[in-house]
């Protein structure tokens, strides 16, 4: 009985863990210079900090995103889908969400800002120019969860 129950337990474990790793790119010891990844970067804005997004790549939850840091995220060359869902009364109804083309070797960039009417907060994301990416996460630091996603 018992390694029947360990023999599950590693068959459920294999198939949770290995579509993730295959979703978002692990690179193992590859050269640095062939790797590709995509930044998802979200602004501090003083008025939104409380807001709480939580992001997924190609429909793999990576973590919540907090205000004024960004996330580093490995990836294989191809299209993927930057989504985010919003906490709270509409939990984990899909916000908004922006395709990227990742090409072999090159970074991507995606802005993420809060816009809020009288009636609704929603993250607004948009793919923008690598120069402009640098630049705005230049005095930024890594979110919390930046080391459960380089794992």
């Amino acid at each position: 009985m018992r390694k029947l129950i360990l023999t599950a337990i590693t068959i459920l474990g294999t198939a949770i863990i290995l579509p993730a790793k295959s979703i978002i790119g692990h690179h193992g010891k590859s050269n640095h210079d062939e790797e590709s990844f995509i930044y998802i970067y979200r602004g501090g804005q003083f008025g939104a900090a409380l807001s709480n997004f939580t992001i997924f790549v190609d429909d793999h939850k990576l973590c919540k995103l907090s205000n004024g840091r960004y996330l580093k995220v490995p990836v294989k060359p191809g299209t993927h889908m930057v989504s985010a869902k919003r906490g709270g009364i509409g939990v984990m109804k899909k916000e908004t969400e922006v395709e990227v083309d990742v090409e072999q070797g090159k970074s991507n960039y995606v802005s993420c800002s809060v816009k809020s009417s009288i009636t609704r907060v929603r993250l607004n994301m948009e793919e923008v120019l690598p120069k402009t990416g640098e630049r705005d996460i230049k005095d930024m630091k890594p979110d919390n969860c930046q080391a459960s996603i380089e794992e």
